[in-house]
């Protein structure tokens, strides 16, 4: 697969995929960042790197179904180590998804299928899925 170039950040690749960044534009670990694919006004998922993986999960918390960040970007407990839900306090692991503590204690967020091709960040998400929304 060759990323689109020409419209990163949301730019649709071919085969059903979705180029989300050039992996270099994703903050250091302990941070995140939230993407709008599907350009619906909100960051539909997010993107995290725990060592040498990049994990991308959909923004939709397991209790309610809201947005978990409190503003852009917003995902990560200070220390990095945990995602947290910021409308009902839900802590959950960062590698795992796993809600740790909270009102959906044992649920998980939705973990997106994702890799890097020549450096982009790729969702192999079609670009009309639900997921997107």
């Amino acid at each position: 697969m060759t990323a689109d170039t020409k419209n990163p950040g949301g730019a649709s690749a071919p085969r059903g995929k979705v180029v989300l960044c050039p992996v270099d534009a994703l903050p250091p670990a302990g941070q995140a960042r939230g993407f709008d694919p599907a350009g619906v006004g909100r960051d539909t998922v997010f993107a995290l790197r725990r060592g040498d993986q990049v994990l991308v999960y959909h923004n939709h918390c397991p209790h309610q179904g809201v947005p978990l960040e409190y503003r852009k970007d917003r995902f990560l407990s200070g220390d990095g180590q945990r995602i947290l839900c910021y409308a009902h306090g839900a802590h959950f692991d960062a590698d795992t998804g796993l809600c740790i503590e909270g009102p959906c204690r044992g649920e998980s967020l939705l973990a997106l299928p994702a890799f890097v091709d020549e450096g982009w960040l790729t969702l192999a998400v079609p670009p009309d899925s639900p997921l997107l929304r």
